[in-house]
């Protein structure tokens, strides 16, 4: 690989003793700079002298006709590696000769690699100010085109640690300081922020991670994620992106026979029903399957094991399968995976002429609450374990430890420096690591309400030692980093004034820890988000009616049901209205739909008594009697960290919907409030919410249910009575 010196600006190529160097993420914008452009530069590093060159070096160097606006990220980057004591760097803009198809194939596959060998990651979001936190509303962070792009996927995933810049290079953020946020806005659980492994995640999960992800060639929206499965393939710009991704899929599934791959929705309204196999065409048909778990690599299905192959005439593989409806044709076919909530994954299969399957409806697949039927046949299967590549990054054994005091918190003076320790600046300090088993730094202001205590503790044999830092409000441990988990790299206290103090650590190229140490006063727009958690929205599948009342939400809609989006810290309130004529519509699958007008006493349910039938026949059954509107109310609380819960609220006694959300925001005890039911003229209306039945944007679902009340059928003998004594 070539690597780009942060002084000089010069280009060499590294084969086996590749050394120490930070990574940059970015966007491609206008006018970047590319591998002939820096060689163009080797002239003017020969003028300077060997000293480090700037941008005002470039700017009188190269004519204005051909000079780039790519120069200045490109000095940027350098210059923040350089002050962090790298020597060099790799930026793909300009690290790679794309003149030569050769090494844009080799640079392709091995592009995962350089990011997990970066000793640290520099991602430079030119369209992000860092005047208000990342966590604020009004900030633009959440916004970035960096979020959108399909190759900054694995940039996010691979290296081990991530700082994040705005426009004008401020450090706004680590991977870690903000993975909650992150979390959120690319719907990657916020454990492989901590530290998970993303083999432990299934092929659909990391799929949907992609789903919504845009790249500028279409084949590329499959070559970005060779590095997350680790699988390799040449890349043939011109083949299309449907091409590309049926490649990349057979490639998986020459190293895995993890069934979720199977697990996806269609997305195209031009593929007719039975057009379809198993393989997805693009990853945003995974958009919905973040939550489907990895199928069963141990488990025999029917008389055969798991394993499946891909040949010439079609995928090769076992299903357990069902008869679906009448037709003998339609099957029902079990992945064998499950989703987080425990729901079974299925999809159809219509058997064609000649003894070949496809994929049926394949804009639909399947959940269901119990397991598939399968035989009980036994076979054995030898599978080879898969060789796990491990990371060259080879990071540096600190002998010292440097704390830099950023602007913001220089009114805090080390109050207790350690033994030997050399004060390079008044705001710096650094002292040696070796043979000290715990370091602390006091920091303290005037006021003694303002104070911390950084602290370096060294743990384990003498042989394999690692380092723990912790933060100290008081006698408080409020916050730590613990260097077995490589991925934490950020520590926040609140101090008793209301303020924040935190501590980041800063990867070096040479024998140093770095910390920086910043300050958030209440009055800092920064300090808005900075110790707040950013919980994801709910979506909730609500239906759109129920016996004789309709949703005024979706009067006009056809469908059973609604997809509503609910923030986690809001509710949503439905309104529905009784009527007494409404449409009837009737599916079909294979054949026209049928609608006709029906009313109330037409729609005698098979689990109505036969008091309710003959109530409703004369007209005053309990949905008759029943008042014109009900006021239904879902949403989500943030209980705990990063989570939320669904909740449900039902009332006949609203006057309107601004009435029923004002009396339900002064109410605390909805929170976890899965179910709730109302009284309507003896008769008792449940709403409950359960997980969703098929597999969409929802994972929620709202249901209706009338619940029979042991009361009324005493009452009900009790009036027969009377009417008896009346008689005699």
């Amino acid at each position: 690989m070539r690597l780009l010196n942060t002084k000089t600006l010069r280009l060499q190529e590294f084969f086996d003793e590749i050394p120490c160097y930070a990574i940059l993420s970015h966007t491609w914008e206008d006018e970047e700079v590319t591998f002939q452009d820096i060689q163009n530069i080797t002239t003017l590093a020969d003028t300077c002298n060997g000293r480090q060159l700037t941008y005002n070096d470039i700017q009188a160097f190269v004519p204005r006709a051909q000079r780039k606006k790519g120069y200045k990220k490109v000095v940027q980057a350098c210059v923040r590696a350089r002050s962090n004591a790298f020597d060099w760097i790799w930026i793909d803009s300009c690290c790679i000769n794309k003149e030569s198809s050769a090494e844009l194939s080799e640079a392709i596959n091995s592009m995962y690699q350089y990011y997990e060998d970066a000793v640290v990651c520099y991602v430079y979001l030119f369209d992000v100010s860092g005047k208000l936190h990342p966590r604020n509303p009004k900030s633009d962070f959440k916004k970035s085109k960096w979020f959108r792009r399909g190759w900054t996927l694995q940039e996010l995933l691979a290296p081990r640690y991530i700082s994040f810049f705005d426009r004008d290079w401020t450090k706004i953020g680590t991977r870690w300081s903000l993975r909650d946020l992150i979390s959120v806005i690319t719907t990657i659980p916020i454990n492989v922020f901590e530290g998970d492994l993303i083999n432990e995640y299934s092929v659909a999960q990391k799929m949907s991670w992609a789903a919504f992800r845009q790249t500028t060639r279409p084949e590329d929206k499959a070559y970005c994620l060779m590095g997350i499965f680790g699988v390799s393939m040449s890349p043939i710009y011109g083949e299309g992106g449907e091409k590309a991704f049926i490649r990349l899929q057979q490639e998986i599934i020459r190293v895995s026979d993890d069934r979720s791959i199977f697990a996806w929705i269609s997305d195209d309204i031009k593929i007719e029903w039975g057009q379809r196999g198993l393989l997805a065409r693009s990853p945003s048909e995974f958009r919905y399957s973040g939550r489907v778990r990895a199928s069963s690599t141990d488990a025999i299905i029917g008389n055969s094991p798991s394993s499946y192959s891909f040949n010439n005439n079609g995928l090769h593989i076992h299903l357990p399968l069902e008869n679906f409806g009448s037709s003998s044709e339609i099957f029902l076919a079990s992945l064998n995976c499950q989703t987080i909530d425990g729901s079974y994954v299925s999809v159809y299969l219509r058997r064609t002429t000649g003894g070949y399957y496809t994929r049926y409806n394949s804009k639909s697949t399947v959940l269901g609450s119990a397991p598939p039927t399968l035989n009980d046949v036994r076979e054995l299967t030898v599978r080879e374990q898969p060789i796990l590549r491990e990371s060259r990054t080879s990071i540096p054994a600190a002998h010292k430890t440097v704390v830099s005091i950023l602007p913001s918190a220089r009114h805090f003076v080390c109050s207790r420096p350690p033994l030997g320790a050399s004060i390079s600046t008044e705001f710096s300090v650094g002292f040696k690591n070796t043979d000290m088993h715990c370091t602390t730094l006091t920091y303290k202001f005037l006021s003694k309400r303002k104070a911390f205590t950084l602290g370096f503790h060294k743990e384990g044999e003498f042989f394999d030692p690692w380092w723990d830092y912790s933060l100290w409000i008081g006698d408080k441990r409020v916050d730590s980093i613990d260097t077995r988990r490589p991925v934490a790299d950020y520590m926040l206290g609140p101090l008793p004034n209301n303020c924040f103090v935190s501590a980041c650590l800063e990867m070096r190229g040479d024998e140093k820890i770095g910390f920086e140490v910043d300050y958030l006063s209440p009055e800092d727009s920064r300090s808005e988000g900075v110790s707040t958690t950013v919980p994801p929205d709910l979506d909730f599948f609500v239906p759109l009616r129920f016996k004789s009342y309709d949703s005024e939400e979706e009067r006009q809609s056809w469908e059973p049901c609604g997809c509503f989006t609910v923030p986690h810290s809001d509710f949503l309130v439905l309104k529905y209205t009784k009527r007494e004529k409404w449409w009837r519509f009737s599916p079909d699958l294979d054949s026209d739909s049928e609608m006709y007008w029906e009313t109330d006493s037409e729609t005698d349910s098979e689990t109505d008594s036969e008091t309710e039938r003959r109530d409703k026949r004369k007209g005053k059954g309990t949905e008759q009697g029943g008042p014109p509107t009900c006021h239904v109310a879902v949403g989500g609380g943030g209980v705990g960290f990063h989570q939320s819960f669904p909740r449900t609220h039902i009332t006949f006694n609203g006057k309107s919907t601004d009435d029923v959300r004002a009396s339900l925001q002064s109410r605390k005890d909805l929170y976890n409030q899965t179910s709730e039911t109302a009284t309507i003229n003896n008769r008792k209306l449940r709403v409950w919410i359960g997980p969703a039945t098929e597999l969409g944007r929802a994972f929620h679902q709202l249901h209706f249910q009338w619940v029979k009340d042991d009361s009324d059928a005493v009452d009900e003998k009790e009036m027969k009575r009377g009417n008896r004594r009346v008689r005699r």
